[in-house]
């Protein structure tokens, strides 16, 4: 399975939609890991550029005043959660896969076409 990107994904930030495309090949890349090694080596690569997109758009959502920016940074905050539980999982050889896809499945097919999709009609009216 493989998550594609559309461009109604867009959110209308360069750089956040430059990093949402960025993290479905991330997530495709997780999804084809074959063993443990590629697994923790892609697991690395989502945490580490999900803290910093999601620095980023919290800045933004900051700086734009967004009125949904704590249930969104809520949402982010879980997102974490999850990826240091499948961290561990991977760490101790007891990852289900059905999590990973579970995880990659929400954040690209419901959380940036959903949630970003809310900051992107905010974005659009803001005077930045």
């Amino acid at each position: 399975m493989a998550l594609q990107w559309k461009d109604s994904y867009r959110i209308g930030d360069a750089q956040i939609d430059a990093q949402h495309r960025h993290f479905f090949d991330l997530a495709n890349d997780f999804l084809a890991a074959r063993d443990q090694g590629e697994l923790t080596a892609c697991a690395m690569a989502i945490y580490r550029h999900t803290r910093e997109h999601f620095g980023h758009e919290e800045a933004l959502m900051g700086k734009l005043h967004f009125p949904g920016r704590q249930s969104h940074v809520a949402w982010h905050d879980h997102m974490i959660e999850r990826l240091n539980v499948l961290s561990l999982a991977i760490r101790a050889g007891t990852l289900n896969k059905q999590d990973l896809i579970d995880l990659t499945e929400d954040w690209a097919l419901h959380h940036i076409p959903v949630h970003d999709a809310e900051l992107s009609r905010y974005l659009a009216n803001a005077d930045t």
